[in-house]
Order: structure tokens, then C-alpha cells, then sequence
């Protein structure tokens, strides 16, 4: 009796540590696919979350940082191009003005050249070269004001002349400058000995006024001629004096003879060969003694 109550007692005991066992081993399986699931679901739901999170941080903030950025980057890329647009403006407008002054420039000295190479003049005479000061609109046709006087040894009553022919005479000289009494002054303070070579003839004249209508000069004659030559020459005769007024300065050509409305005096038209209408430089003639 006592054998086999003793047997009985081993075998329940022997059936709970069983029991034992196979429930640890199941809590431990339990436990191992818990942990399993919720770690991959928690590696699920954290790439969700950091997919939202980068997706929220793009819309909200990259995305205005790179508009905004995009509008300041081409602010100054158009900043740039004003700022290069001003600079080119800069310089072409720089450019044109030294364009005009190159051309101001070379239209001076082209002017000075020609005024430096006067081939009409008696080799007996010295010239003044000078510049044209003042020329006032209210007597444009009456006189001029030259950058040279006494100091530059001008004197009253010198004959002046451009590239082309006589322009007229000094009538006042102060240190510096000089005044100009201008042939195509309609009424001049005094005349002007002249001579036309008429063919084999001289005719003697003065110049004593201009035709402001018809631009010319008119010219008294003091010889008798019975027919003018075509585009016969007058000069300076040096019948005015002290020498001041030289002989053989070229005025213009004798384009017509005609008589005063009385009858009595025999005018010619004379074309003057200067050029009144651009007078920048002046040459100052006086004989070499």
C-alpha cells in the first residue's frame, strides 16, 4: 500500500513540472512573437511618421524658403542686368560724346590746316593766325571778335582773312583781342581799295557795301570799262594808305556791271570767295618790310 501511494505521488509530480515547463516554453513563444509584431510595427509606423514629418517639413518650409529664395535670386540677377544696362549706357553715352568731341576736334583741325596753307597771299606778307572770340547774332554780319591783339602786334586796319578769301578788316585793337569790321557788313565805316583784273586791263574800285538780298558785294568803280570779263578776279589794290590794307589780297570774282538807278555811277557785283557762314579761324595779314 505504502509502495504504490508513493509511485502515484511522483508520477502527479513529474505531470506538473511538465505542465511547468510547457507553459514557460509557451510564454516564452508568446513573448518572442509579441516582441516580433510590435517591433516590426513600430519600425511600420516610424517610417510613416518620418515620411509624413519630411513630406510636412518639404510643403511648409522648404518649399516657401526655395520660393522666396527663387524671388531674391532673380531680384538680383535683375538688379545685375539694370547695373550692367546702366554701366553700357554709361559708356555709350560716354562713347558718343567723345565721338563729338573727336569730330569737333577734327573739324578744327582740319580748319587750322587750311588756314596754315593759304596759297593766294603775296610771299611778301606774314600772317596772324587767330581765333574767332565773339560773334554776337545781333550784328552776325557786321563784326567779330579775334583772340589777338596789340600783344600779338595787331593793328588797326590789317586786312583779315580766312582759307578761302579776305573777310574784312580791323577796326579796334585792345591787349588781347581785336574787332573785325566783316565785308558783308551792310554799311561799312569805310571803303575798300580793290582792283579787278579785267582780261589785259586793271580796274580800279572801292568796296562799298553789301546786298544783303542778293549777297553781294558792291563795288564802285573809279575806271572807265567798256565790258567785264566773265569771273574776273578782285583783289586788294593797297590803295589805302599806310600799307596797313596790302596789295593782291584775293576778295572774290566780278559777276556783273551795272549802273546806279540816277545813271550816273558804274556799280559791279562782286561774289565773295569766304566763307562767312563758318568763321572759327582767322588769319590776320600785314605786309614784311
Amino acid at each position: 500500500m505504502s509502495v504504490t501511494r508513493g509511485d502515484g505521488m511522483n508520477n502527479r509530480r513529474k505531470k506538473r513540472n511538465q505542465k511547468i515547463i510547457i507553459g514557460i516554453i509557451s510564454v516564452f513563444i508568446l513573448i518572442s512573437m509579441f516582441s516580433f509584431f510590435v517591433g516590426k510595427n513600430q519600425s511600420s509606423l516610424g517610417k510613416f511618421l518620418s515620411t509624413s514629418v519630411q513630406t510636412v517639413e518639404y510643403y511648409l518650409v522648404k518649399k516657401p524658403l526655395e520660393f522666396v529664395s527663387g524671388i531674391f535670386s532673380e531680384y538680383y540677377e535683375l538688379k545685375d542686368v539694370y547695373d550692367e544696362n546702366e554701366l553700357l549706357k554709361e559708356k555709350l553715352d560716354s562713347y558718343v560724346s567723345l565721338e563729338s568731341e573727336n569730330e569737333v576736334l577734327t573739324s578744327e583741325m582740319n580748319k587750322l590746316k587750311e588756314i596754315s596753307e593759304i596759297d593766294y597771299l603775296p610771299t611778301e606778307y606774314k600772317t596772324k593766325v587767330a581765333g574767332v572770340q565773339t560773334r554776337d547774332q545781333t550784328n552776325w554780319n557786321d563784326e567779330i571778335i579775334i583772340d589777338s591783339g596789340s600783344q600779338s602786334e595787331i593793328e588797326e586796319g590789317m586786312v583779315v582773312c580766312d582759307s578761302k578769301g579776305m573777310i574784312g578788316t580791323v577796326t579796334s585793337v585792345n591787349e588781347l583781342t581785336a574787332t573785325v569790321s566783316l565785308l558783308t557788313c551792310e554799311k561799312p565805316a569805310s571803303k575798300i581799295p580793290v582792283m579787278i583784273l579785267n582780261g589785259e586791263e586793271t580796274i580800279y574800285g572801292l568796296i562799298e557795301g553789301y546786298d544783303v538780298n542778293n549777297g553781294y558785294l558792291e563795288m564802285t568803280l573809279l575806271s572807265k570799262i567798256d565790258k567785264l570779263e566773265k569771273d574776273a578776279k578782285v583783289y586788294t589794290s593797297g590803295l589805302g594808305g599806310d600799307g596797313k590794307s596790302p596789295k593782291g589780297i584775293y576778295i572774290g570774282k566780278a559777276k556783273k556791271l551795272y549802273t546806279n538807278s540816277d545813271g550816273t555811277t558804274t556799280l559791279v557785283r562782286v561774289k565773295a570767295a569766304a566763307d562767312f557762314d563758318d568763321l572759327s579761324y582767322v588769319v590776320v595779314v600785314k605786309k614784311v618790310n
